[in-house]
């Protein structure tokens, strides 16, 4: 009796040793009992959680035989420095276990073993015991620590309900914790999202809504709970979206929508409205969410892309100038034509159409001023044809019309001339009355080519039967020109490849002084030595490169050649003053002209002063203020200038008298019928009297004549060229009239004054 009276005791003292303690410091307190005995070394109690086997506490003796229990609560698969194998095997024999020495790892230890505590027979937790006895004094000793483990056995259940309890306190305050977070998410989403955010009850009432609906007109700053669909959006549109919310309900899957709404600052924005049903756990639907966002600015971008690609799609078949169809699209349009008129066994006629001397305009009057006489050119033709007729622009100044449905070819006739009057009509282009010219070219399907490439080749050769028939009219293709269209194909394509080869040559005609007979200088002229075709005359090949546009380089070709000859002449000891080089309006009104020019002196190293350019009216009169400074540029550099073919264009004296010139030079056309012709005899007279008073030196140019020389040495005229000296000649001819001393000697040519004195 006295034995269980000191039982009750002993649990009754352990009940108030574990009193207000938590489940880690229960462990702490129960390692550390059992650690305190003398021998033992390290204790490990091993809690069973639902299956889960946690090291609750560990306690370890030190050095100086301090004992230090430290409250874990970890799974014990996680400790490096215990044999958990050992542990998990024997932890469900429950009977303590005694390990062999030999399988356990190595430490400050003789034996170990494992302590089971047990409720109803089955284990609930166990004592892992390290210790420096032997096995029989630490089975002695765990006799005698038989209290703790009946202790251990009432507290461990204790111990399990606290851990689990103090799980669930941490689940719910995680679970609490979640739910705070969630609350502070939606409230977040609901004020500061930029969309419309609703959830509607089923009976159509809203419980919850965001900030967002504030920004719709007619929606009050006031809180939307309480209120129906009729209250936030028009009524036209509730009724539109009832049948969205029922084929929401019915499917319970989301269905889209757009919706247009208006905004307080009175811009209407489209929304994407989505519309699902809200379910609970058992399925059952309690509410309908609408969340709708603002695609206004995708739908103006998606705008502005359709509207940029129809912008692209129209410029890569139109022509961006003059918005006709362009090669690409006449192309699609000739070939459904042809395959319309082959069903329908009727013709189909192609009008090429070139506008005359259109060079000429756009390099007097601008690329500006040439784009508006293009569009101009552009609205008559359209103006011109019927509605289900196709006028494009191939490139350039060449447009092309094609007219479907032909039966009468004199109907094609018709029209041609028709469009013919139309564009000679003047334009009023930059301030300027312009009239132009075409020149057509007319083909047609079947009779003229059964497809789209050989009915332009033709239209293009008669075409040009226009041009050289005078140009202003209209040629339909006829087999027989296409040997000419060849042949000035072949002329074009030799004239590029002799200015590659150096084909070109020049020929040199002197100018003499009237008063000394002296020469005073020599003009270059070009030749084109062709292989097969022999010396090909200027006449031919000029307005050829005019044409084509060669004229650029064989001008820079000459101008190059002509200052070497020149040099070289001068490294020889001849005296020839000047060498005078005509210039083309397309080469003069190259941009840095007068920085090619210097390029070329200095290539050359030939000094400006022995270079004289010479340069039409007519040029010098176009973008006169522009003229006026190149020749200034020029005038720097220390060339001679000179106006060239004067009297034939349209000088103005008040911007005559600006350009920084030297000579002017009589056009030929006034020196032929001297003195005879008293229109050119005064003409004559007057440019030589211009020239003097402006203290410019006077040129005449194709003297033939002795009393034409007679005549001009009377008025004064200070030089004259012409075949009356000498004709053009090539340099080594030129060379030839030179004597020892380097003068020139014009062979007894020359007619002095005192004949006439």
């Amino acid at each position: 009796m006295q034995q269980k009276q000191s039982a009750a005791e002993l649990i009754k003292k352990y009940q108030q040793l574990f009193k207000r303690l938590n489940h880690k410091q229960i462990a702490e307190r129960l390692a550390g009992m059992v650690a305190g005995r003398s021998g033992i070394t390290r204790v490990a109690v091993v809690l069973d959680n639902d299956g889960n086997l946690l090291l609750e506490a560990l306690a370890r003796r030190d050095a100086a035989g301090n004992v230090e229990p430290r409250g874990l609560s970890s799974p014990l698969s996680n400790s490096r420095n215990l044999p958990v194998d050992l542990i998990e095997r024997a932890y469900g024999r429950g009977e303590p276990v005694y390990f062999d020495p030999e399988q356990l790892p190595g430490g400050t230890y003789q034996s170990a073993m494992l302590q089971p505590i047990e409720e109803c027979g089955q284990t609930i937790a166990a004592f892992y015991i390290e210790a420096s006895l032997d096995a029989a004094e630490l089975s002695a000793l765990v006799q005698e620590l038989e209290p703790v483990w009946l202790i251990s056995s009432l507290v461990a259940r204790q111990m399990l309900d606290m851990q689990r309890f103090a799980e669930q306190s941490e689940r719910s305050r995680m679970t609490e914790r979640a739910l705070w977070a969630s609350e502070t998410y939606l409230n977040a989403i609901l004020r500061y999202s930029p969309a419309l955010i609703a959830v509607k009850d089923l009976n159509g009432n809203v419980v919850m809504a965001s900030d967002h609906y504030k920004q719709l007109a007619n929606i009050e700053d006031g809180s939307l709970i309480g209120k129906n669909a009729y209250d936030i959006y028009p009524k036209e549109l509730v009724e539109s979206l009832k049948s969205v919310e029922a084929a929401a309900l019915d499917s319970g899957r989301p269905f889209e929508t757009e919706v247009e709404l208006l905004h307080k600052d009175g811009s209407l924005h489209t929304y994407l409205m989505v519309k699902f049903p809200l379910s609970d756990k058992s399925e059952e639907v309690f509410g309908v969410c609408t969340i709708c966002t603002d695609v206004s600015d995708r739908k103006l971008a998606e705008s502005a892309l359709r509207e940029q690609q129809s912008r692209l799609n129209y410029l890569a078949f139109h022509d961006a100038l003059t918005s006709l169809p362009n090669r690409s699209l006449f192309y699609d349009r000739i070939n459904h034509g042809i395959a319309r008129a082959q069903r329908a066994s009727s013709k189909l006629a192609l009008m090429l159409l070139d506008v005359d001397r259109f060079k000429n305009i756009n390099d007097s009057l601008g690329h500006d001023s040439g784009d508006l006489l293009l569009k101009a050119i552009a609205g008559r033709l359209n103006d011109g044809v019927r509605d289900m007729d196709t006028v494009a622009r191939l490139g350039g100044d060449e447009f092309v019309v094609l007219l479907e449905g032909v039966h009468d070819l004199e109907d094609v006739r018709f029209v041609a001339n028709k469009l013919l009057a139309q564009l000679s009509r003047p334009m009023e282009i930059a301030g300027h009355d312009i009239s132009i010219t075409a020149s057509i070219g007319i083909s047609v399907y079947p009779t003229d080519g059964e497809d789209t490439d050989e009915l332009l080749k033709n239209a293009d050769i008669a075409m040009y039967k226009a041009k050289e028939a005078g140009k202003n009219n209209c040629q339909f293709y006829a087999k027989g020109m296409s040997a000419s269209a060849v042949n000035f194909l072949l002329l074009e394509n030799d004239l590029r490849r002799g200015i590659e080869q150096d084909q070109l040559i020049l020929h040199y005609q002197p100018q003499i002084d009237l008063a000394s007979g002296a020469l005073t200088g020599v003009e270059a002229l070009v030749r084109w030595q062709h292989p097969e075709r022999g010396l090909v005359s200027p006449a031919h090949f000029i307005p050829l490169a005019e044409e084509t546009g060669l004229i650029v380089p064989l001008g820079e070709w000459v101008l190059k050649a002509a200052c070497q000859q020149q040099k070289s002449w001068i490294d020889a000891g001849l005296n020839v003053p000047q060498m005078a080089v005509n210039l083309s309006t397309r080469q003069f009104r190259q941009r840095d002209f007068p920085g090619k020019v210097a390029s070329v002196l200095r290539e050359t190293g030939l000094p400006a002063q022995y270079l004289e350019l010479e340069i039409t009216e007519s040029c010098a009169m176009e973008h006169a203020s522009e003229t006026i400074n190149q020749l200034n540029q020029l005038n720097q550099m220390g060339l001679q200038l000179s106006i060239d073919d004067f009297g034939t264009g349209y000088s103005s004296l008040a911007y005559l008298k600006r350009f920084p010139i030297d000579k002017l030079k009589i056009d030929s056309s006034f020196i032929h019928d001297l003195p005879l012709d008293q229109n050119d005899a005064a003409i004559a007279k007057s440019i030589i009297g211009l020239a003097h008073n402006m203290q410019l030196t006077v040129v005449a140019e194709g003297v033939e004549q002795e009393h034409q020389v007679k005549w001009l040495c009377e008025q004064g005229c200070d030089q004259a060229q012409g075949f009356y000296y000498a004709k053009p000649m090539a340099a080594a001819q030129f060379v030839s009239h030179f004597t020892a001393r380097g003068e020139f000697d014009f062979g007894g040519n020359v007619v002095s004054l005192q004949d006439f004195a």
